[in-house]
């Protein structure tokens, strides 16, 4: 009886998650071999998600498949520089090999396997000529269980260091034991910082001129984050500073949020100093995502100053990039439009250890999918909470057959 109450409980969990999801992309992957690949989220894609994005799935298959969104930051990245592999050998079951390093000064290195199903001890010894006693590091547990064509990383985290050598040592500690063949390189990770990008979220309509205001709208879509604005003046050589305020309204189809109550105000100052260069202006705005199309107006106030010209006015947000492990010749479509979906929840840990190189794939255009009609769906799925009413029906039976079995054997 144990066993049917659990099967109950499978079907009851089966049925609970039926993700219903609106819209599709196929990932075009990228024809460059790296063991990453990354899609950039083009805007148009937002409106049709669930706010935070949560409810995006990558698909192979039937099958759903780890990722990690990423939003683009000025913050350090790590870039994998591939290292010479010296004098690789085995004695006495041990895998030994030098590592030429290139780069002046590391402290995050990335072993690479060239298979799964092992488990090993890794010792690291800092050297400056081959076959000199070295630096001894604290040595490294490396085990791994995961599928053969995914990629086996290892991100050995050492002190700052400048030696001219890593020696490795690898001995076998379970399973069938590790050979030369089975090392596919050493990659150092170098730190570098770059600026971040941004996708054009809206532009702003003509300006309109007030009383000692200028103001200007954006349309806006619904679950868009608005991280930046940008403006150029149409004098060069301008120099000023405005107070603005900026303030969000719900769209609305028979005017432009004219009558209604901002749900967003925040003031902003809009400024050039003398010594700007040519080329847009921008301040960071950081506004969240609205999870409805809204209209954004930024009242500029000019006091008894002439209005400042301006061009070129737009909002911006930060690059959105969603990556995962591709196998080969496994195509991938991305899914998303189910509201009811929560985010989801994998072990990030590989994809970060690849995160070092990474390809850039490209989604293809969008394709509705065609909402399934609840009719023909399952009863079951239907009507969840009648599985939840059998059940708790089939387990208090359970229980008073027990109960009357005990006392009828006492």
């Amino acid at each position: 009886m144990i066993r049917h109450t659990g099967v109950a409980v499978a079907a009851l969990a089966a049925a609970a998650v039926h993700p219903a999801f609106r819209y599709e992309r196929p990932v075009q992957l990228s024809a460059a071999t790296a063991p990453e690949t990354c899609v950039v989220l083009p805007l148009d894609l937002l409106p049709h998600a669930a706010p935070m994005l949560q409810d995006l799935r990558v698909q192979a298959g039937d099958r759903e498949i780890a990722y990690q969104l990423r939003i683009s930051s000025d913050a350090v990245e790590h870039v994998g520089r591939p290292q010479q592999i010296l004098n690789l050998g085995q004695r006495n079951g041990v895998i030994s090999f030098d590592v030429e390093m290139t780069e002046p000064r590391y402290s995050r290195v990335l072993l690479k396997m060239a298979r799964s199903h092992f488990s090993v001890l890794v010792h690291v010894t800092g050297i400056d000529h081959p076959g000199e006693a070295g630096v001894a590091f604290p040595e490294i547990a490396y085990s791994s269980d995961t599928p053969e064509d995914e990629p086996q990383l290892k991100l050995i985290l050492l002190p700052e260091s400048n030696f001219r050598y890593l020696h490795f040592e690898i001995q076998t500690l379970a399973l069938d034991p590790v050979t030369p063949r089975d090392i596919a390189g050493v990659d150092v990770l170098t730190e570098t910082t770059e600026a971040p990008r941004y996708l054009q979220a809206a532009v702003a309509a003509a300006p309109q001129q007030k009383p000692h205001q200028t103001i200007y709208e954006f349309s806006v879509p619904a679950n868009v984050p608005l991280d930046q604005l940008s403006f150029m003046s149409d004098d060069p050589n301008a120099v000023f500073s405005r107070t603005a305020d900026l303030e969000r309204y719900k769209s609305s189809a028979s005017d432009t949020a004219t009558k209604a109550m901002p749900t967003q105000t925040q003031g902003v100052t809009l400024a050039r100093s003398p010594k700007a260069e040519r080329g847009p202006n921008t301040i960071d705005l950081g506004l969240g995502a609205a999870s409805y199309p809204s209209v954004l107006r930024l009242t500029m106030q000019n006091g008894d100053d002439a209005p400042v010209a301006l061009h070129v006015v737009t909002l911006q947000m930060r690059e959105r990039r969603l990556c995962f492990l591709p196998k080969p010749d496994t195509p991938y479509t991305l899914r998303y439009g189910d509201p009811s979906l929560g985010p989801p929840q994998y072990d990030l840990t590989p994809i970060e250890a690849a995160g070092a190189n990474a390809s850039v794939s490209t989604l293809g255009p969008e394709r509705a999918l065609t909402p399934e009609i609840a009719e023909a769906r399952p009863f079951t799925e239907r009507h969840p909470v009648m599985l939840w009413v059998a059940l708790i029906l089939v387990v208090g039976t359970l229980g008073v057959v027990a109960l009357r079995s005990a006392r009828t054997s006492s």
